[in-house]
């Protein structure tokens, strides 16, 4: 049998082939840590706050967006720790929560309105849009999986604030009372997040996300959440002839393509009433 003559160079490539593959696999990329960040919520339907206390009973709240660059968001975490790709916990601050009552209730003979506020941003959101006159303390953690599966636990201590039906909250001058809310553990077990943001989900630089992780909490409280978007509103503070519409296509693709700043609004705030 005629036997072919061997290369030289054949086997003096083995070692360079050999390298090569290592480096494929050495750059191939790993799947990212969670980086440090906050979370963005409109709260649902459902809400409540127990002011038994004072003897209004169980009063039904609504969200009242913080501002319009936001979009709807009314409920702001803040996860202050890096979360490695496999996973792990982070502590949990409130930096931010709005709500008002559904409708207004009668306090000591006068209707009023009333508002749930918590505001821990340390001046990022002025105490002109979103007030807190007492002071309160909100924490907690967050525990992810790699599985895009997770658990939280989350004290909530924050601020009631009742005004004359009607009138502006960045007012004092229209408080009727004002004192500490009844404190809630808001936990969720087992909720899902993705790793992508979800379709019109608003674009923050006061307050990026860190990205890689855009949670979905099922929580066992009286304060259920979404993950807030970026819509056609106008804030109850701003003068509604001064906002402009957003000019992103309404027809947004899901997914990380869909993160993006919400209305852009020049900030005249109406005079406090």
């Amino acid at each position: 049998m005629q036997q072919f003559p061997e290369h030289k160079h054949t086997k003096s490539m083995l070692p360079l082939l050999a390298v090569m593959a290592l480096l494929v696999i050495c750059f191939v990329p790993a799947s990212a840590q969670i980086s440090a960040g906050y979370d963005l919520f409109q709260t649902g339907s459902g809400a409540s706050v127990d002011l038994t206390s004072i003897g209004l009973g169980k009063v039904s709240l609504q969200s009242f967006p913080i501002q319009s660059s936001l979009g709807n968001t009314d409920t702001i975490m803040h996860r202050t720790k890096d979360i490695p790709a496999t996973g792990g916990s982070s502590p949990v601050e409130v930096t931010a929560l709005f709500m008002k009552s559904a409708n207004s209730v009668t306090y000591s003979g006068q209707s009023v309105d009333v508002y749930v506020t918590l505001n821990n941003s340390a001046g990022a959101i002025p105490t002109t849009t979103l007030p807190q006159p007492d002071a309160t303390s909100s924490s907690g953690s967050v525990t992810v999986r790699s599985d895009n599966t997770f658990d939280s636990s989350i004290t909530v201590n924050a601020d009631v604030i009742l005004v004359k039906a009607g009138t502006s909250v960045t007012n004092s001058a229209n408080y009727v009372a004002h004192q500490g809310a009844p404190s809630i553990t808001l936990t969720s077990t087992n909720s899902t997040w993705s790793a992508a943001a979800p379709g019109g989900y608003p674009s923050s630089t006061t307050f990026p996300s860190g990205g890689g992780f855009y949670p979905k909490p099922v929580h066992n409280a009286s304060h259920p959440v979404i993950p807030s978007s970026c819509n056609t509103l106008t804030s109850p503070l701003i003068n509604p002839g001064t906002a402009k519409t957003n000019t992103t296509a309404t027809s947004q693709p899901t997914g990380q393509a869909a993160v993006r700043a919400c209305l852009s609004v020049v900030n005249t705030p109406v005079s406090p009433q």
